[in-house]
């Protein structure tokens, strides 16, 4: 029989959970992740008690990667907590479309990124790894939530290319594009023809 008890848990318990398969104690997890022990502990206990923090993004990516679970079930419950097998001897596999890459460029969980959306966590993972359709019409939906355009959104990977660079040239007002893209080219690195 597989142990399922990471299923439909809280967050403070999921954190727990995750802890615990790493960890007997929350003083030596503390000490592991470089935090003071009541600290930590803090995020172990439910939203009755006094000293509760909420988990955060960022605490979530940073347990997750001690604890050696998936950040997006530790925060959201999305999924299962498994890491995947070591792939790193592997060719790494593409992603179906980039908007996972979107929303971590952004810094939004995919609950966050659902609730300004109008749909749910499970819609968003489903659509970053390809279980659903990335549609023109989600693209019209999730783009406005991620400050994009659906084009941009469907073709350019913030990780590779800054949006900011399009936001930036976006703005300028047509008529001086061209001087502004002379200028940008001025960047460029000079080749001498020898």
């Amino acid at each position: 029989m597989t142990d399922d008890s990471w299923r439909h848990l809280e967050l403070w318990d999921r954190v727990k959970w995750a802890r615990l398969q790493r960890y007997q104690s929350a003083s030596a997890a503390a000490e592991a992740l470089d935090m003071k022990e009541g600290t930590y502990s803090c995020y172990e206990r439910g939203p009755d008690s006094a000293k509760f923090i909420r988990l955060d993004y960022e605490h979530a990516k940073l347990f997750a990667r001690e604890f050696k679970v998936r950040w997006e079930w530790l925060l959201d419950g999305v999924g299962e907590p498994w890491l995947t097998k070591d792939e790193s001897h592997e060719e790494p596999i593409a992603p179906v479309n980039n908007l996972r890459a979107w929303r971590e460029y952004r810094n939004l969980t995919a609950a966050q990124l659902a609730k300004k959306a109008g749909t749910s966590a499970q819609v968003i993972t489903d659509l970053e790894t390809g279980a659903a359709e990335l549609s023109d019409k989600w693209l019209s939906t999730l783009s406005p939530a991620l400050g994009t355009n659906p084009g941009r959104l469907r073709d350019l990977d913030p990780d590779q290319t800054d949006p900011e660079i399009f936001d930036t040239f976006s703005a300028i007002p047509k008529e001086r594009r061209r001087q502004a893209l002379e200028i940008l080219k001025t960047f460029k690195p000079y080749n001498r023809l020898r």
